[in-house]
């Protein structure tokens, strides 16, 4: 298949919200290469608008009607081609003309405001500690000529050449903007995984010890999965579940990659899953990352096909629904999933976070939970990324803010992240008498809990032979 004749699948799969544009293009095993069509996929939505403005003014639909005909019916043609650069000075003209109107200089001035907009995230870098050590990371990057400094207030102010330690997250490094680890040998080894560090947050905010069984219900394409397995020292079981095949085996890879071991994918609904089955009996912590809208995902140009969509169909997208209605749907799926997820009979803590920005799908779901939920409860802030300063919205819970602040939120202009939501319910009988989870004494071999213990035991027992040598 002809390399645009790809692009151009890729684009109508993102209209019809069949996938995100790095999932379409990673997961496409007939995409030879990927970084090209990446960027050519981006800034074609970058130039959406303008392309489609060029079109109408050129009147190139109506004037080579029979070879734009025979491309929506077959596809891409060789002739298309052709027939654009048979257009070349009428399109040049006309988009000289549409630069005049708006005032650009350049073709950059013409994306629309949302893309100028779009925050210059640095590059964020996990390190996979089932290969590799955080010094031993740091080292091997100051041995290429990197520097490390303490970590700025503003993420910006890093140069290339430098890098810090994450304030929050003690396994992700930070990089400048513009670094690009594609073909660094520490990234295709798997000993550094890029992924943004709002996204890090629910495998930390999980704290599933060492031995566990955990269940990702909602799992490809694997980055959260893999980081839960490498803070759980590849130990335990953890169950992915997924119902895209093609995702799926994606997340087969990666992990492999990243040499996860306590890993079984399951290709399947999560919701379909029975939580009495006998191989769930003693799974405990699950990590809930469901479908949502994407509109905290300002890394990557998905959110700029339902901006010219809706503008188009009058505030609705390809699939005819409105925002709200679309909103009401997806919150109705995330509710679901986290209410299957509580049926689990050991399940003491459920972490649920989506990279949206809308109330409808983050406070409102939680809320909705814990009215129906009653044995749950929000885990308090000391467990929930303590040292985060942004919290939930008390304004979309009314006014409630001890609620707020068990909540986790990131803005992009602020934190230089993505947009993204974390919450996380526990289960209350799973919690002592000061609201402490009873967790680490059962699967943590140096938890404070069990060494008082053992150092009672050993204090009776040297009292016990003490008693038996004065009695000799």
């Amino acid at each position: 298949m002809n390399f645009y004749q790809h692009a151009g699948r890729i684009l109508d799969k993102l209209g019809r919200h069949e996938g995100t544009i790095k999932g379409l293009v990673i997961g496409d095993p007939k995409v030879w290469d990927k970084k090209k069509m990446y960027a050519l996929v981006c800034e074609t939505l970058k130039y959406k608008q303008v392309l489609n403005e060029l079109i109408d003014a050129s009147k190139i639909c109506e004037i080579e009607k029979k070879v734009i005909e025979k491309v929506a019916r077959i596809g891409f043609d060789p002739r298309f081609i052709q027939c654009v650069m048979r257009h070349q000075a009428r399109l040049k003209a006309e988009l000289i003309k549409i630069k005049v109107k708006k005032g650009a200089t350049s073709n950059e001035d013409l994306v629309s405001q949302k893309v100028k907009d779009a925050v210059l995230i640095p590059r964020y870098a996990r390190v996979n500690e089932h290969k590799l050590t955080v010094q031993k990371a740091i080292k091997s990057f100051q041995n290429e000529g990197y520097t490390l400094i303490d970590c700025p207030e503003d993420l910006r102010e890093l140069k290339l050449k430098e890098f810090c330690i994450d304030r929050h997250l003690h396994d992700m490094l930070i990089f400048h903007q513009k670094t690009d680890f594609h073909a660094h040998p520490l990234y295709v080894s798997g000993n550094i995984i890029l992924q943004d560090k709002a996204s890090c947050f629910p495998a930390h905010v999980c704290q599933a010890p060492q031995g566990v069984h955990a269940i990702d219900a909602c799992a490809a394409p694997g980055n959260k999965t893999s980081h839960l397995s490498a803070l759980m020292k590849n130990t335990g079981k953890i169950w992915a579940f997924d119902l895209d095949s093609r995702r799926l085996e994606l997340l087969k890879k990666l992990t492999n990659k990243a040499g996860c071991k306590n890993i079984t994918p399951v290709h399947g609904s999560f919701l379909e899953t029975n939580p009495e089955d006998a191989q769930f009996a003693n799974v405990e912590y699950l990590l809930l990352d469901p479908s949502c809208s994407g509109s905290g995902i300002i890394s990557r140009l998905d959110h700029l096909v339902d901006d010219e969509d809706e503008k188009d169909n009058n505030g609705k997208d390809t699939n005819g629904q409105t925002q709200e209605e679309r909103l009401k749907n997806l919150s109705d799926f995330q509710i679901s999933i986290i209410q299957h997820a509580m049926k689990f009979p050991k399940a003491k803590r459920i972490v649920y976070s989506t990279c949206s920005i809308h109330p409808e799908e983050n406070e409102n779901v939680v809320q909705e939970i814990l009215k129906n939920n009653p044995e749950f409860e929000l885990a308090n802030r000391d467990s929930v990324l303590p040292t985060w300063e942004r919290r939930g919205m008390p304004s979309e819970i009314g006014g409630n803010k001890d609620f707020a602040d068990r909540l986790v939120r990131t803005i992009p202009a602020k934190d230089l992240t993505n947009g993204f939501f974390v919450s996380c319910f526990i289960r209350k009988s799973a919690i002592d008498s000061n609201k402490r989870p009873l967790v680490e004494e059962e699967h943590n071999g140096d938890s404070t809990a069990t060494t008082k213990s053992l150092a009672h035991k050993k204090k009776k027992k040297n009292n016990k032979k003490k008693k038996v040598a004065l009695t000799q």
